[in-house]
């Protein structure tokens, strides 16, 4: 049975500093979702060269990605970085964004819920480990500013 439990992060990224090496907006969710809320979220830059950048959230701190304590990731680019593994579904941000939604499969463990859209003529891709949609949607809206 997996627990979902919703919480808001304060960032400790700030997009400037992002923006300084990626030239496009920096969208970072506010609100996430978790199998533990006694988990803090740690904010790492994977990545962030002109026209793209990526940021993984994990529940500890140099998890780098692993399995157990890995909870996702958001990442922006000129280009749609969706990789489908389940038909995507038609969805809406609260702003009316068109987005596109891929549930998560688990196999020997469960992978990633996608939700990717597209705003200012960039794209942006959140990926939440088990994540339903209305946890996704909900994380996504807290993205974009309105």
């Amino acid at each position: 049975m997996l627990l979902a439990i919703t919480f808001v992060i304060a960032s400790s990224i700030r997009p400037d500093q992002v923006y300084q090496h990626a030239h496009i907006a920096v969208l970072i969710p506010s609100i996430l979702r978790s199998e533990d809320a006694k988990r803090r979220v740690y904010e790492y830059v994977e990545s962030a060269e002109r026209g793209t950048y990526k940021i993984r959230f994990d529940g500890l701190p140099n998890c780098f990605g692993a399995g157990a304590c890995y909870i996702g990731f958001v990442s922006g680019g000129t280009s749609s970085q969706f990789s489908a593994y389940h038909p995507p579904q038609s969805v809406r941000l609260r702003d009316g964004t068109p987005a596109m939604f891929v549930p998560f499969g688990c196999g020997g463990s469960c992978g990633d819920s996608q939700l990717t859209f597209r705003w200012h003529g960039f794209y942006y891709l959140l990926a939440l480990k088990a994540a339903t949609k209305a946890e996704m949607l909900r994380a996504a809206n807290s993205m974009v500013p309105h």
